[in-house]
Parts: C-alpha cells; structure tokens; sequence
C-alpha cells in the first residue's frame, strides 16, 4: 500500500466496525501514568463515540499532567484510584473495551487485574513494539508516530473522516506533537505531515496549542528542571550517556506534580556527542526510568532486559523496585556490555 494512503487493515476495520455497531457502553483505557499521546488519542476516540450515539467513558489508571488539561473533553476523564468501585463497574458493565496507547495489561497499572478479569471484548489501538495478545482486535503499527496518528486513521478508515471537528483534532494534533519533539522525531513517514494538514484544515489553531503545552509550567517545575540539569546531571562521556537523578527528596523540595518531569529526559541529549539520556525517579515504592537514545541506538533493550520495560528504539520506559543507588548502579553496570553488542 502506498505510504500516503490510510494504513489501517482494511478486514480488521471490517470486524471493528461490527463490534461498534453491537456494543453500545463503551470503556476508554490509556496506559498508566498518561502523556499527551496517551490522553490525546482517549479524548478524540471518546468524543467521536459520543457523535456516533454511544455510551463511552475515559478511564485513566492514574492522573495525568497539569499542562493537558485544557484538551477538550478533560472534564469527562475519570481517575481510576480517584473512584476504584465506579470505575469498575463501568468497565465490568461495559460491551467492548479499548486500550489505547498501550499493549499490555501491565501499563495498565492498578487496572491490570481489572481489565484481565473483565469478559467484554477488546480492541486495542497502539504504536509500541512487542505487542501482546489480550484483545480481540489488534490495530498495531510502530511505523507510525503517535497512537493519536492511529486514530485519526482508524476513524477515516471508518469512512466517518468528516466526524472529526476542530475539538478531535486538537487532541489528535496534542498526541502528534508531544510524541513526536513536535515533529522533530518519530515523524518520517510522509503520511504523518498529511494527517497534520489535514487537522489544520480542520481550524486548528496551532500557536494556542504549543502554548498551552509547553508555556504552561508552574515556577516550581521551572525550579525543578534547573536543579536536574545543575545537580542531578551526571555525564558518562566514554558512553556517549547522560544520566539524571532525583530522589524523593527532591520531588518533595520542589512540590512535585504529576507530569512535572515530562521530557527532561530529552535535554540531555542535547550535549555534544551525548546518545543516550536516561533519567531515574525515586517514588515511594518504585524508580520510574526513562530511556531516550539517537540514531540506530536501540536503548529499548535496555529498559526491557533489565527494568521491566520496553518502548520505541529510541524512547523507552522501565521500573525497578531496587534502591535508587542500586539501579543507577546496574545501569552503569550493563552500558559496556550494551554498547559492545551493538
């Protein structure tokens, strides 16, 4: 198929358009700890559902940053910890089930045991490698930017393009950017800048959303970015790696909020020479790691042979119940090796 045509399978679209025509209450799952992609792509499904006279609800396994709560439909988002009996009985009660953004239960974070025990079907919709197989219909393309990419094509792959307002376009636009460097990476597929134009032609207003997703951070945050790249910036420049530490301590200086750390991980590689960038995070139970890496560097393997992750080559997350010392320790442990198998 050429690369400027919608991508999305055309005998699977067949067997989802069924699905959707039999159900009739409808759960929106993103992954755990949602980013722009992730709640972009959930806002512009949940709005289109609505349009096509179904019953539809976002439910987000946790909260989300401050900086995408000005998309369109936020108010409709519930926050699984927020009401766990609520939104299990949605879930429990629903026809079908999406997940988005992610593809496997374990992203879904407190909602893993829910949707594994949940009995209606399921479509996934998703960009990230390795998918498993837990639903009924899998939608999975790594070679496109952005499950918020994915949902702009399978909703015209629906034949309903003309649904898709200026308010699904914002957040499909959200996802696109925020997942891309705002088209700096992940983006080199001809039919992404088609989408793109596509959305504009839509009535976007390009400046008003670049505003509100990157001119919109409290001073604390601004604080907390000075103080990763003063003191929590260690450079490894005989691997071409840059590391970031912060501690629970210095998410407790600095007032924390979700999403407060959302692309740090990016600056790093910004240094000449640098890449690989990896930042660690100390939560109460948990290091949360982020992978970032350049060029043909597959820092996704890192992340799943040894933090129980995975991603994207060259964007990729983890988690280690170990100390924070010790997974800074094991990671410098495993780059020589890394880098020699390369």
């Amino acid at each position: 198929m050429n690369n400027l045509q919608n991508r999305i399978d055309a005998e699977l679209i067949k067997e989802a358009e069924i699905l959707l025509n039999e159900c009739a209450k409808i759960s929106i799952i993103p992954h755990s700890g949602p980013d722009g992609d992730a709640i972009g792509s959930s806002l512009a499904l949940h709005q289109y559902l609505i349009k096509k006279g179904k019953q539809a609800q976002i439910i987000s396994p946790s909260a989300y940053p401050v900086f995408l709560k000005w998309l369109p439909g936020n108010s409709d988002v519930w926050i699984y910890t927020n009401g766990k009996k609520k939104a299990e009985e949605y879930i429990n009660s629903s026809d079908l089930i999406f997940i988005v953004d992610h593809n496997s239960f374990k992203r879904s974070g407190d909602l893993e045991g829910v949707l594994e025990k949940a009995t209606a079907k399921k479509i996934m919709i998703d960009h990230h490698p390795e998918p498993e197989q837990i639903v009924d219909l899998m939608f999975s393309d790594t070679q496109m930017c952005s499950t918020c990419e994915m949902m702009y094509e399978f909703i015209e792959a629906l034949g309903d393009e003309d649904m898709i307002d200026e308010s699904i376009s914002e957040c499909i636009y959200t996802g696109i950017i925020t997942d891309t460097g705002g088209l700096s990476y992940n983006s080199s597929q001809p039919r992404t800048y088609q989408v793109v134009g596509s959305l504009l032609a839509k009535g976007i207003d390009k400046s008003k959303i670049h505003s509100n997703i990157y001119d919109n951070f409290s001073p604390d945050r601004m604080k907390l970015l000075g103080h990763c790249l003063d003191q929590g910036l260690e450079v490894l420049s005989e691997f071409n790696t840059a590391i970031i530490t912060l501690t629970k301590e210095d998410l407790v200086r600095f007032n924390y909020k979700d999403g407060d750390t959302e692309g740090f991980v990016n600056y790093p590689l910004s240094i000449q020479g640098m890449l690989v960038s990896v930042i660690f995070i100390e939560k109460d139970d948990v290091v949360k790691i982020s992978f970032r890496s350049k060029g043909d560097v597959p820092i996704n393997r890192v992340a799943r042979g040894y933090f129980n992750g995975g991603g994207h080559m060259n964007a990729a997350g983890g988690r280690t119940e170990k100390s924070l010392k010790d997974a800074i320790d094991q990671f410098k442990k495993v780059l020589p090796e890394f880098y020699n198998s390369l």
